[in-house]
Parts: structure tokens; C-alpha cells; sequence
């Protein structure tokens, strides 16, 4: 191109600047004007030839009276849309005072609209008077108009170098209107990937249930342009007066409250107005803080003691503690709202967490429900597609596989996009990395992550959400938390951490409703699957689409068993046969190693390979894990049980299987081997269990003979099924209730008979009934009380507060009915420990059992205990036998 064909190009875009510029400040946008500010450094740069020129609000926030400044060429310019001579009067009045003179010889007024036809004002006259510098309105006010003049003076060389970057920038100007608007449909091809999580049932919308406390933290974090009030609703409650009054009995002097009114009575519209905001807000928070913090309990290393008057008076004596306490209520409201604006202000908010616990739920209910409601736009990637693409950039080349990306080859362009959408709809852009273990060379990615995060960190309005397994972030990812962005992470390491009973309870529902399994569970299998997520979903899978009816107990053996069989049933033909042997060749292997938390499976065979692929990527019954560091693990694949228990029980398979009509040798040397280990109770349970099913006499006498057998089969007596229970079972059982010298035992029997209702079983209710009614009166009083007891010492009392408190939650639950939804043999039970109550509950038992002997399971209940021994439990039936004779 020739001179004149810059000279044209150059004039069309800033025609086209110029156009911009208006056409946004006449609907009151006025980001652009600081964006301009930047846009015109390289320009201004050539035509006053100061390479150097640099942005002074990227020195120092605010910088004030000038926006663009060259200390070498010692020439600075304010940028503005403001052409007004109280404008120019204000500049030139903040150079004056704030000493710019020390590093700046000239000052330009640039109005970025057109400048007015003359500046007669005598405040402006004024203020160039008193400029300690030479000002001309003629030169030092200008408007596009005079740059442009300007840059017709330059040669051709730095024409083309002008034209180039005018070129360049409304390029990527044009490229950013044509992507937004694209936006929907470019967001929606990452979105999509959460019907594939859905697939997979890795998301499984309608059992998620969160908790509390990280829904609020995710809502300050994402959305803080709406949640900010919840700082105002803090700062709000902030007050003094209790303390001032305090503090004037002993003649202190009060404290007032120097947060500014008219900035915290504020309501930032947008994203750069709430960054404003935060930080005045917060520097507020901290000053306070400094002021009351030394007063309460929770002062710092670092903040000085607070120093009365007279430390030795009277009234500060007797009002020393009352300060304390109520310094530490102000300190800790302040430190929510302090805490609630530097959430707002983190860009990386890090879930880490152990497997099983809801991680990626999480993340997708957070994209598809709060993030679609509040309309903030998130790129959603599932780590382990990133294995698709090119090492070093794979978060990069993720984001541009998109037919609606731009053209960028730069991770930094699509970021300098995505905050400039931000900044127009006022909400922050998120980008969502679910499950970064799942990656390969995890080494690698780890630099391409912290590469990640620290050109996220760079920008104002964009952030980041990332989960990862516990173990593989502490072996492989810790050092993200060494970065110099460090402070800008927040992160969260439990996310199941304080989960309530009810949102436990809708858990479960939505469980069983997904799955679609019509059940009745009793009480004991509700609590036990809802403390256990992982085997939540192995009996949910399992029993998906069935009818169950009234589940009283879970037996974990059996579930593992018809849970496993199920996945091998699903594996294609050539693999079935495989399954199962691979699972045992992986316990082989870690007994062999005597390592049961990872295994290598470097030499496994092809089709083996296979079956661990397929359990790996199901992530119920293996896990991949995190690789040995060195050159002779590189490649490795490294496994584990995602289930310790499931772990257990195929041990426990595999040695029962192998014991023969002749030998048990092999079971008995590793239970001897495993005897110190934490995994021994568990693949002794299983082994006892599986031993009694498959009627092995070796390998049930093996089990057996073990150490302390009476401690195992009272921790394990719960997982026989009652097809396997037989009378020696029961001498068992009656063998350790006899034994009160170890209380621990008793109590573990005692409950699991308590909660066998069904008399068609061996080992049920009416066995403790039996034992209870055999007891004199003193070992009836020491049976109870151990029952009732939460420790040896039996603290004086509180066994029979808890058996009042059984009694009053009965009351409250027949106080319609009565007892007649109970069993003969719980109400027994009911009536043992009823007797032993403190005289008032005692009565009211007896009026709940006086109440309701027309129903034949209380006329049964008499009948059970009627051989009772202890004189309290005559007493009671004789006083609920006179109600029924007075109401007759």
C-alpha cells in the first residue's frame, strides 16, 4: 500500500472509532471509554514518538488527573469523553496538586468526541496559570480530529505501522460482535456435554442434594453481582451502642463505626462498579476490624492489646468480660461480611473431595440450574475429554473445537473475549473443569493447569471451577496452591461436610425415584444407606425398577454378590467369563504385594485390560489412581477398589473359593497374616459369611478359630442372613448377653436382637426378650442400665434420662392410636425398660400400655414378660392390669 491508501485506511477507522464511541456513550455505556484509553497506547506511542507509554491505572489504581504516561519521554495524557471546560479545569487543578510536575513536563487533554469550538473559561485560565508546567489550549486539547491531523504528519513507515494495528484490533472488534452473536449456540456445544454425564449417570439430576453452606459460598463466588447484598445484610447489623455503653461506665472512649454510609447504601450495576464497591467495602471491614478485633476473644498475633485508662479500676474490672463477649459478636459479623467479599473477589473456586462424594452432581446441577437461571454464561469441560486433544494446550484446543469459536490460536485471546462479554452482561464468565484426575500425564497437565489458572487470574470477570479426587490433588495438584495467584483459590474438601437429616432424607428419596424401586425400608437400612453414598448407588443399581416391598436389614455380602453379577451380565459376550477372574487376579496381585490401596496393572492381558477399562470408567467397583513418580512407572495404569468393602469381599471370595474338602491352609495363613492390618476386619466378616453360606466346614472352623471369636461374630453376627442362622447361632448369642463383664458385647447383640422383629428367624427379639425376663432384680437394673449407657463409667442418671426420653417419643407417636402399630415382642422390650424409668415417665408408660389392652399385641406383650423375674417389671404389669380391672 502506498502512503495515501494508509492515509484512507487510517481515516476509516477512526471515522469508525469515533462513531463507536457516541453511538455507546448515548445509551450510557460508558466501559468503553477506559477500554479506548488502552486501545489508544500503541497509536499515541508512534505519533509522540514515547515507546515507553504505558497505562498509569495499571501502576496505581486511580491514578490520579492523567490516564496514559511516558516517565522517559516525561509526557502523560488524560483520556476522555468529557470535552467540557470544567473537565479540563478539574485535570489540569489534580496535576497541580498531586506534584505530577516531579515526572511529567506536558499534559494532552484527549476527547475521544468532538472538543468544543473554544475553552474561555476563567476557572480553566485559572487553573493553567497555577500549572507548574506549559499548557497551550490550542495544543494540549485535542480531539480525534487533531491526532488524525497529527498522523498525516508521520512517515510512511510509521503510517503502515499504525494502519496494521487499527487493522488488527477492528478485526478482532468484528470477530467479537460476530461471537456473541454466536454465544448461545457456542456455549451450548460444551453444555451438551452434560446429557452425556447424564448418560453415564455420572449426573444424575434428580438425586442431587446439596449442602447448604456451599450453595450459599458458589452463589457469592459465581453471581456476585446479585449476592452482594447478603454483605449489606451483614454490615447492617454492625452496631456499637452495647459496647459504647460499656465502655462509658468505665469512663473509655467510644467507638464509632467508620464504614462509609453513601458507599455502602450504593448499588453497583455492574461488574465494574461491584469490583469498586468490593474494595472500598472491604478495606472499610478491615479498619474496623483492627478497631474491635483486639477487644474480643479471637484477637491476632499481629493486632496491638487494647490499653483502658485505668486498667486497674473498678468499672473496668467488672466490665472487662461483657466487652469481650460482645467485641467477639461484632468481630465475627464483620468477618462474615469480610469473608463474603473475598469469595466474591476469588477466581478459582477448587472441590476436592473423595470418590463417591457428589462431585460431579455438583457441577452439572450448578451449570444447569443456577448458572441457566441467573443467565451466566460457563463452558463446561469433562477433564477426561481433554485426552482427546494435544498436550500442553488441551483446555485450549477443548474451548476452539467449536464451529462457533473464533479463529484464536491463543488460550489469552478467547480469555480477553470472554471477560469483555462478561463486562457487558454483568456477570462473570465461567469456565467449569470437572474431575482434572481423570487426565492423562498428570504431571504434564499440572503445569498446563497452574498455566490456566494464572491467565484466568489476569483478568477481572472471568473464573473458574474445578474439582478433582482428594488423593490425587494431594499427590499430583498441591503445588496450584503454591502459585502467586494462591490467594485468589477458594477451596472446598468435603462437599458432603454438615449434610442435614432432611437433606439426607431427600437424598434417598431421590435416589429410590430415579432408579425407580418401589421399597419400604425400616428405620436401621434407611439410616445405614444414607450414610453411605457408595453403597446407596450399588443397592439403587441393583434393584432398579423393582418392587422389593419391606426391607428390614441390608446384607452387604448378598448385595455385593447380585450387584456384581448384574455388571458382569452387562459386559459383552467374549468379557463376561473374564470379569470376575480379573477382579480376583487384581486381589491376587495386592495379597502377593501385600499393597491393597493401588495396584499396577502393567502386565495384564489384552481382554483383562478390557474389563478394567470398562470398571474404571463405571467408577463404582475400580478407580484409576495416581502412578508412581520415575522413569520406570511412565505409562503406568494404576488401580484401585473404589469401595473398601468391595475390595474385601472379593478377597474374601477368592480365599473361601479356594479352600478344598482338605485344606484351609490358604485362608487360615492370610487371616494370621492380616491379623494387624485395618483391612482384616473386613475380609474376615465377609470370608465367615461367605464360609456359613457355602457350608465349607474347613473354612467355617478356620474362622472360628481365630482369636477372640466371640468379639468377631458380636461385630459380624448382623451380616448372616437368617437362611444361614443356626441353634449355635443362638447359644452364641445368649452365651455373650450372660456376660455383662463386657458390656460392648452386649450392647452390640442386644441391638441387633432388638431390631429382629420376624420370629421366623433364629435369632430375633424373643431370644433378648427370654434373657431379660430370666434376670433377678439387680442384674435386670445392670442389663438395662449397660443397654442405656453411652460409656463404662454409667454416669448417674443419664441412662434413665434416655429411657424417658424413649418413652415420651412413643407417647408423642401413639398419642392418636396407641400402641397397636407396635410388635409383642418390641413392646417386651418397651416394658423392660420402661420399668427402670424415673417415676414419672414409669406412669405414663404404664397409662400408654393401660390405654390400649384392647389390642391383642399388648394382651401378647403380657403374656411375654408375665415370666419376667425382676420385681419392677411385675410391678409395672400389675399397674397396667389395675387400669384395665378400674376401667371395667
Amino acid at each position: 500500500m502506498n502512503r495515501n491508501e494508509h492515509l484512507d485506511s487510517i481515516a476509516r477507522y477512526f471515522g469508525r472509532l469515533f462513531h463507536e464511541v457516541r453511538a455507546q456513550n448515548a445509551i450510557g455505556r460508558f466501559d468503553i471509554n477506559s477500554t479506548t484509553e488502552d486501545f489508544l497506547v500503541p497509536i499515541l506511542k508512534v505519533v509522540f514518538s514515547c515507546p515507553d507509554l504505558t497505562n498509569q491505572n495499571h501502576i496505581q489504581q486511580n491514578f490520579p488527573a492523567v490516564d496514559l504516561g511516558c516517565r522517559t519521554k516525561r509526557i502523560s495524557f488524560q483520556v476522555t469523553t468529557d470535552a467540557t471546560s470544567e473537565k479540563i479545569t478539574k485535570t489540569l487543578e489534580k496535576f497541580t496538586q498531586h506534584g505530577l510536575d516531579a515526572h511529567f513536563d506536558s499534559v494532552y487533554v484527549i476527547t475521544i468526541t468532538e472538543k468544543q469550538s473554544s475553552y474561555t473559561a476563567q476557572a480553566l485560565d485559572a487553573a493553567i496559570s497555577a500549572l507548574p508546567i506549559a499548557f497551550r489550549k490550542s495544543d494540549n486539547i485535542l480531539d480525534l480530529d487533531d491526532i488524525l491531523s497529527r498522523i498525516k504528519l508521520l512517515d510512511t513507515g510509521d503510517l503502515e505501522v499504525v494502519d496494521a494495528y487499527l487493522k488488527s484490533e477492528f478485526e478482532k472488534s468484528d470477530q467479537h460482535v460476530r461471537f456473541r452473536a454466536n454465544l448461545d449456540q457456542f456455549l451450548e456445544f460444551s453444555t451438551r456435554k452434560i446429557d452425556v454425564e447424564k448418560a453415564s449417570k455420572k449426573y444424575i439430576p434428580d438425586i442431587f442434594v446439596e449442602t447448604h453452606s456451599t450453595k450459599e459460598e458458589m452463589r457469592a463466588f459465581s453471581n456476585p453481582l446479585f449476592f452482594y447484598r447478603k454483605v449489606k445484610d451483614a454490615l447492617s447489623q454492625i452496631d456499637y451502642d452495647e459496647l459504647n455503653a460499656l465502655f462509658a461506665l468505665a469512663g473509655e472512649p467510644p467507638l464509632a463505626i467508620e464504614i462509609d454510609c453513601h458507599v455502602l447504601e450504593k448499588d453497583p450495576a455492574t461488574c465494574v462498579q461491584l469490583a469498586r464497591w468490593s474494595r472500598a467495602v472491604g478495606d472499610a471491614v478491615d479498619r474496623e476490624l483492627r478497631k474491635v478485633r483486639p477487644l474480643s476473644w479471637d484477637r491476632e498475633s499481629g493486632d496491638p492489646a487494647y490499653v483502658p485508662r485505668d486498667e486497674q479500676s473498678a468499672a473496668w474490672s467488672i466490665i472487662r468480660v461483657k466487652v469481650k463477649i460482645v467485641a467477639s459478636g461484632q468481630t465475627s459479623r464483620l468477618r462474615e461480611a469480610r469473608n463474603l467479599i473475598d469469595l466474591m473477589q476469588k477466581k478459582v473456586f477448587l472441590i476436592t473431595s473423595m470418590a463417591g462424594q457428589g462431585k460431579t452432581n455438583f457441577i452439572c446441577d450448578l451449570i444447569e440450574k443456577q448458572f441457566a437461571a441467573f443467565e451466566i454464561p460457563c463452558i463446561f469441560i469433562p477433564a477426561r475429554e481433554l485426552n482427546s486433544y494435544p498436550a500442553h494446550a488441551r483446555i485450549l484446543s477443548f474451548i476452539s473445537n467449536n464451529r462457533y469459536s473464533p479463529n484464536f490460536t491463543k488460550l489469552h485471546n478467547f480469555l480477553e473475549l470472554f471477560d469483555s462479554i462478561a463486562r457487558d452482561i454483568g456477570k462473570p464468565f465461567m469456565i467449569a473443569i470437572d474431575g482434572i484426575n481423570e487426565v492423562k500425564e498428570l504431571e504434564e497437565f499440572n503445569e498446563e493447569l497452574k498455566e490456566f489458572c494464572a491467565a484466568v487470574c489476569q483478568y477481572d470477570f472471568i473464573k473458574t471451577v474445578i474439582t478433582c479426587r482428594s488423593e490425587f490433588f494431594g499427590e499430583k495438584y498441591t503445588s496450584i496452591l503454591d502459585q502467586p495467584y494462591r490467594d485468589q483459590i477458594y477451596r472446598v474438601m468435603d462437599l458432603r461436610a454438615n449434610m442435614s437429616d432432611a437433606s439426607k432424607d431427600r437424598l434417598l428419596r431421590g435416589y429410590l425415584r430415579h432408579f425407580k424401586i418401589t421399597v419400604h425400608l425400616a428405620e436401621v437400612p434407611a439410616d445405614f444407606l444414607k450414610d453411605d453414598l457408595l453403597l446407596l448407588r450399588i443397592f439403587c443399581e441393583q434393584n432398579e425398577g423393582k418392587n422389593i416391598g419391606f426391607v428390614t436389614a441390608i446384607y452387604k455380602g448378598d448385595l455385593f454378590e447380585d450387584f456384581l453379577k448384574m455388571k458382569f451380565r452387562q459386559f459383552p459376550e467374549p468379557l463376561r467369563t473374564k470379569a470376575f477372574p480379573t477382579l480376583v487376579k487384581i486381589v491376587t496381585c495386592m495379597l502377593d504385594a501385600d499393597d491393597y490401596a493401588k495396584l499396577s496393572i502393567r502386565g495384564f492381558e489384552a481382554d483383562e485390560l478390557q474389563v478394567v477399562q470398562r470398571l474404571v470408567t463405571d467408577d463404582i467397583i475400580l478407580r484409576q489412581e495416581v502412578p508412581e513418580q520415575g522413569l520406570a512407572s511412565f505409562g503406568d495404569i494404576v488401580v484401585s477398589f473404589t469401595y473398601d468393602e468391595l475390595r474385601d469381599f472379593v478377597i474374601a471370595y477368592k480365599l473361601v473359593d479356594e479352600v478344598t474338602d482338605s485344606s484351609a491352609a490358604a485362608l487360615e495363613e492370610v487371616l494370621s497374616r492380616l491379623s494387624e492390618r485395618p483391612l482384616y476386619e473386613g475380609v474376615y466378616k465377609y470370608a465367615y459369611l461367605l464360609a456359613r453360606k457355602s457350608k465349607k466346614r474347613l473354612a467355617v472352623a478356620a474362622c472360628e478359630s481365630v482369636e477372640d471369636f466371640l468379639e468377631h461374630f458380636s461385630l459380624n453376627v448382623n451380616l448372616l442372613p437368617p437362611t444361614v442362622q443356626n441353634d449355635d447361632d443362638v447359644v452364641r448369642c445368649k452365651e455373650i448377653l450372660a456376660d455383662i463383664a463386657i458390656p460392648r458385647r452386649v450392647k452390640r447383640i442386644a441391638n441387633f436382637l432388638h431390631r429382629r422383629r420376624s420370629t421366623q428367624e433364629p435369632l430375633n427379639i424373643l431370644l433378648l426378650i427370654e434373657h431379660m425376663n430370666g434376670l433377678d432384680d439387680e442384674k435386670h437394673l445392670v442389663f438395662i442400665r449397660t443397654l442405656f449407657s453411652d460409656s463404662y463409667g454409667y454416669h448417674s442418671g443419664d441412662w434413665r434420662q434416655k429411657i424417658g426420653n424413649l418413652i415420651e417419643r412413643v407417647w408423642e407417636a401413639s398419642s392418636e392410636d396407641g400402641l397397636g402399630k407396635y410388635v409383642p415382642g418390641w413392646l417386651s422390650f418397651f416394658l423392660h425398660a420402661s420399668s427402670l424409668a424415673w417415676w414419672g415417665e414409669r406412669e405414663r408408660a404404664a397409662a400408654l400400655f393401660g390405654n390400649s389392652l384392647s389390642h391383642d399385641n399388648c394382651q401378647s406383650t403380657l403374656a411375654l414378660v408375665r415370666a419376667a423375674q425382676a420385681q419392677a417389671v411385675q410391678s409395672m404389669i400389675a399397674e397396667i392390669e389395675a387400669t384395665e380391672e378400674v376401667e371395667a
